[in-house]
């Protein structure tokens, strides 16, 4: 049955073929014989209570998104809608949440209430049996005594994506407080420290699940160059991995959690035996995962979710 479905992403000329995963999910859906739309969250209104955007129907794809004809539509015409605008989650993604609430009949991935009240780094809290110790404030004293504790700590802001402004730091270091001084904006804002995992040495594991099921295989993100970052924009080295004993055992853990708030596509971040994030505004990885396995790994996920 042919299918509407609306990508919701930033602008097309940000995209990069050899990696956006949301090309290859309009190029799946396109090939699967729906007709697929795009816009940035700036194309859609509200009129009479009612969500319209005007919106674009690929006509032809040539991973540049170059061909298409524009049109206004009523969104609870569509079949579904991929909110895949990356973080920071400002006011401007929440206020495109809001909206997309108001739709009756479309189907939304990911669920617009769920994403306004779960935060990619925070959410992890919920499971503590399987996370690296962490803390989260704006407090230099508690700063202290966590490094002083651990030794070797990363921190991070908690709105940001694809390893910008993470930073590692031994006790010790001369950098120490300027760092946080700056991550925390004067102390003044919640940042996040995590004992630092040495099995990051063989890659940071991007998961993705969906419907609470995971695929295949998972794609390590090798850290180079002595950084200590994995991701892939940070240019870390992507390998193929098959899943754990304990990848499925965190799996398990979130399975209820994901199902329950209708996150049905989630990309999840493992370093070692350890949950560091779970992504649910616009995960990656599918590009490289296809190219690894030589599977066309987006077409199940495509057919699973529309």
């Amino acid at each position: 049955m042919v299918k509407k479905i609306l990508f919701i992403i930033d602008s097309p000329e940000t995209l990069k073929p050899e990696k956006d995963t949301s090309l290859l999910m309009m190029k799946t859906s396109l090939n699967l014989g729906h007709q697929v739309f795009f816009c940035s969250f700036q194309d859609i209104s509200i009129k009479k209570n009612i969500p319209f955007g005007d919106i674009k129907l690929i006509n032809k794809f040539d991973n540049t998104l170059s061909f298409f004809t524009e049109q206004s539509l009523n969104l609870n015409n569509l079949d579904t809608i991929f909110i895949r605008k990356d973080p920071p989650f400002d006011k401007d993604y929440l206020f495109l949440t809001m909206t997309l609430e108001l739709l009756k009949k479309t189907k939304i991935i990911n669920n617009p209430k769920t994403l306004q009240s779960h935060n990619e780094k925070l959410s992890i809290l919920k499971f503590p049996d399987i996370i690296p110790p962490t803390l989260v404030s704006s407090n230099y004293s508690e700063f202290q005594s966590f490094i002083k504790k651990h030794r070797s700590v990363v921190c991070k802001p908690i709105d940001e994506m694809g390893g910008n402004k993470i930073f590692l730091i031994n006790q010790g270091d001369a950098n120490t407080k300027v760092i946080l001084e700056v991550l925390s904006n004067n102390f003044s804002s919640l940042i996040m420290l995590q004992e630092f995992i040495p099995d990051i040495k063989r890659g940071d594991k991007r998961i993705i699940i969906v419907n609470g099921d995971p695929i295949e295989y998972g794609l390590l993100r090798i850290p180079q160059h002595k950084d200590f970052r994995g991701n892939l924009a940070k240019g870390g080295k992507a390998k193929l991995s098959r899943l754990t004993s304990n990848d499925l055992k965190i799996i398990n853990t979130l399975k209820p959690y994901l199902i329950n708030n209708n996150l049905n596509f989630v990309g999840i971040d493992v370093i070692g035996n350890f949950l560091t994030e779970i992504n649910v505004t616009s995960p990656t990885g599918l590009v490289e995962i296809e190219h690894l396995s030589k599977k066309n790994v987006s077409k199940k996920i495509i057919q699973a979710l529309v």
